[in-house]
């Protein structure tokens, strides 16, 4: 029975030196494959809460579809249009009103982020 004495462990920038000598430095290609395995691994663990936001928002998304072609149904009709509109205001409103700081809080931060990263 033949047993490993010696680390087989890769870490990112040094490699698994086959004569036992430790690690060495591995560059270029070798870089990018152990990043790309180490991609795939994050992946593969991500996958199924990737899967349980898509399970959870597959009925908002098909409510927002069916009010989608329903406002754009009701929008043809001048009379109803206008109710429609006097109905919908106070709600795009809230909506503005709500997303508003969150957008605004943002670009702050993207705006502040650029700045720090220039000086």
């Amino acid at each position: 029975m033949t047993t490993l004495t010696y680390n087989t462990a890769v870490g990112i920038g040094f490699g698994w030196n086959p004569t036992g000598n430790g690690y060495t430095p591995i560059t270029g290609a070798k870089v990018s494959q152990v990043l790309n395995n180490a991609k795939n691994v994050a992946l593969f663990f991500a996958a199924p809460f990737i899967g349980l936001a898509y399970l959870l928002a597959f009925p908002f998304v098909g409510l927002a579809m069916i009010a989608w072609i329903a406002c754009k149904a009701v929008m043809k009709n001048v009379a109803v249009r206008r109710i429609a509109i006097a109905i919908a205001a106070p709600f795009i409103a809230l909506a503005f009103v709500t997303v508003g700081p969150v957008v605004g809080l943002g670009a702050l931060v993207w705006i502040g982020g650029r700045a720090m990263l220039k000086t």
